[in-house]
């Protein structure tokens, strides 16, 4: 087994308290035995060739190392110097960067330092669902949420209702009653017991909301087969700084109206949020009519203008996740490596996109897509 986490597991095991309950001690025993066993049976770490919910071995070593982790937080017993412990393992942290490589998400590849503790459990029945560890950076929120030995993925074409039992049937996630949008992804494979959720400060509808510092966060989840849904409500701090860069500048050019609202940069996200303006008394229906087709969706009925985010030294941002459609959006990109003096905000059209590769599955960057910018709506702001 690796030296190193070998000593680690040691370590943990070391600091626990003698009134930890047989259930929670046998849990963690079995689990440190499905790491030992995992790690002994791989020679080396496969690379993960897409976004599937296959996974190999060593992922199902950190999958077990998570319900370690989950058990002790669960099970009341985390002393300071227990906790201390379990942070030296990079088992949770490890989930976000997994998070960070599925989804070209480089920000969250270095999330350790600003993950929270939130320790939550509610069960029914036989199922005790989790939500130990969240983050949030003022513009999106990353939650993990795990229910160690349930199956929380739907088996494809299955004709028995039973194997479907305990899979995630809905989930819904709400600020001050609103629905927020948000997408998920399994992060240990087969198993699929942890899954980890974004949220967005986008409601379903498309609406923007402007997250506080501090608030409560709604979760409710409901399981197949279970009458009960699992409900959540979780305190979320932001735990990570941000520069928010604010213009009242509004560009035009062929009709469009264009305000760069809001720049925020945190360590872990860049975000822009635009807007599209109407000229007094004008709908967004006359708006859209009177603006040339290149610069509207195949329907007609959005603009497809995309963003570029440049800084002083001309180093380009990638984006993260897909393009909004709507008047009023946000679009979330990689994190500056270190903050910019300036930042250059170039709109540009898609003249031809690229193919993906072959095999790949899900996102990938594309290096062969055409650009036609639009310099007359470029905005430059200016960190101070």
């Amino acid at each position: 087994m690796n030296t190193k986490l070998e000593e680690q597991l040691k370590s943990c095991q070391s600091l626990l308290p003698n009134q930890l309950s047989d259930v929670a001690r046998s849990k963690m025993n079995e689990t440190y035995q499905i790491i030992r066993e995992t790690d002994n049976s791989v020679s080396s770490i496969e690379r993960k060739t897409n976004s599937s919910r296959t996974i190999n071995k060593w992922w199902v070593s950190t999958a077990a190392a998570t319900i370690l982790g989950v058990t002790l937080i669960a099970s009341g017993f985390v002393s300071p110097a227990m906790a201390d412990a379990l942070k030296q393992i990079p088992v949770l942290g490890q989930i976000y960067s997994l998070w960070g490589k599925n989804n070209l998400d480089p920000g969250l590849q270095q999330a350790e330092d600003f993950i929270t503790n939130v320790n939550q459990s509610v069960t029914h029945g036989n199922v005790t669902m989790n939500i130990p560890t969240l983050l949030f950076d003022g513009t999106r929120i990353l939650m993990n949420v795990t229910t160690p030995g349930n199956h929380l993925d739907s088996e494809p074409n299955s004709l028995s209702s039973d194997a479907n039992r305990g899979a995630v049937d809905t989930l819904e996630v709400l600020y001050k009653g609103q629905p927020l949008s948000w997408n998920s992804d399994f992060m240990d494979g087969k198993t699929a017991s942890s899954l980890i959720v974004q949220v967005t400060n986008t409601t379903i509808t498309n609406q923007n909301v402007q997250f506080p510092d501090q608030f409560d966060l709604s979760v409710n989840v409901t399981l197949k087969g279970y009458d009960v849904p699992f409900q959540f409500v979780l305190p979320v701090t932001k735990t990570t700084p941000v520069t928010v860069l604010t213009s009242e500048e509004t560009k035009h050019h062929d009709n469009i109206n264009m305000q760069i609202s809001k720049l925020e940069i945190t360590p872990i996200t860049t975000q822009l949020s635009v807007e599209y303006k109407t000229n007094p008394g004008q709908s967004i229906e006359k708006m859209l009519a009177s603006i040339p087709s290149e610069y509207k969706g195949a329907n007609g009925g959005i603009i497809a203008l995309q963003y570029d985010i440049v800084d002083e030294h001309g180093v380009q941002l990638k984006p993260i996740g897909s393009h909004p459609i709507s008047e009023s959006y946000n679009i979330r990109f990689e994190p500056f490596k270190t903050l910019p003096r300036t930042v250059t905000i170039k709109p540009y059209l898609v003249v031809s996109e690229g193919q993906a590769p072959t095999g790949v599955i899900g996102q990938w960057e594309d290096k062969s897509m055409v650009k036609k910018y639009i310099p007359e709506l470029e905005t430059v702001l200016s960190v101070q």
